[in-house]
C-alpha cells in the first residue's frame, strides 16, 4: 500500500541532496521575530551566518564575557535547542546559557531618556522580542523558567527580569516558522513570497534583501 506521505519525503530528500541542500532544513529562532519575508529569503539562499550586525557583535563578547569569569559547575554555555516543526524542518536555537533549570539570556541595551527608559533602574520589563525568544527557548528545552539579564551597555550594571513558559506564544511563533516555511517553498516554485508583509516597518532600511523587494513591491511603502 502506498503512503503518499513517505513518497513526498523521499522526493524531497533527493530535491534538497540535488541542490546542495542540507535536511533538517532549519529556522533559526531570532529570526521569527522580524520580518518573516526576510526570513524565507534568508533561509532560501542560506544566508543567515552573514547577517551579523555590530550589535549582534557587541552582544557576543558580552557573552564570552560571562562566559570566562562565571564558573559554576551547573552552568552550561551556549546550549543548541531544536524542536522539530514539521518533517524536514526544525526549529533551531541557541541558550546564551542554562543554569540548573533556569535558562538564561544575556542582553546589552544603551539607555536614552528620548526613546524608552533612561536608565537601567528605569526599565520596567524587557522588549517584547527578547521574552518571546525566550519562551521558545523554554518550550524547546522543556524548562519552565528562565531569566533576561539585561547589561547597560555604558557601566556593565545589569538586571534580571524573569520569564516564564508560556504555551500559546510558542505555537504562535510556531506559526510564523510556517509562514517561512510557505515562502521558502514558493521560492523553490520560482514564485515570490509578497503576501508576507514586514513585521516592523523600519526592517526594511537596512534590510539586505531591500534591492529585491524593492524591485518587486517595495513593502516599506504599503506598511506606512
Amino acid at each position: 500500500m502506498e503512503n503518499p506521505d513517505r513518497l513526498e519525503t523521499f522526493n524531497r530528500e533527493i530535491r534538497n541532496r540535488i541542490a546542495g541542500r542540507r535536511s533538517p532544513r532549519k529556522i533559526w529562532v531570532t529570526s521569527l521575530s522580524f520580518c518573516l519575508r526576510k526570513a524565507a529569503l534568508s533561509t532560501y539562499l542560506e544566508t543567515f551566518k552573514y547577517e551579523r550586525t555590530g550589535e549582534m557583535l557587541l552582544g557576543t563578547l558580552l557573552h564570552r564575557w560571562v562566559q570566562e569569569n562565571v564558573d559554576l559547575e551547573e552552568i552550561e554555555f551556549e546550549v543548541p535547542l531544536e524542536y522539530e516543526i514539521t518533517d524536514g524542518w526544525v526549529l533551531v536555537g541557541r541558550a546564551d546559557a542554562i543554569l540548573g533549570d533556569k535558562v538564561l539570556e544575556f542582553k546589552l541595551k544603551g539607555f536614552n531618556p528620548e526613546n524608552g527608559p533612561g536608565s537601567l533602574d528605569e526599565m520596567e520589563e524587557p522588549s517584547k522580542i527578547w521574552k518571546e525568544q525566550l519562551n521558545a527557548y523554554l518550550n524547546m528545552a522543556g524548562l519552565e523558567e528562565g531569566y533576561i539579564y539585561v547589561f547597560d551597555r555604558d557601566g556593565l550594571d545589569f538586571r534580571h527580569f524573569k520569564v516564564e513558559r508560556e504555551g500559546e506564544a510558542f505555537s504562535k511563533m510556531l506559526g510564523r516558522a510556517r509562514v517561512v516555511i510557505n515562502g521558502v517553498e514558493a521560492l523553490e516554485q520560482g514564485k515570490f513570497p509578497a503576501w508576507i508583509r514586514p513585521r516592523y516597518s523600519r526592517e526594511c532600511e537596512s534590510c539586505i534583501f531591500r534591492p529585491i523587494c524593492g524591485a518587486i513591491d517595495k513593502p516599506w511603502e504599503k506598511s506606512r
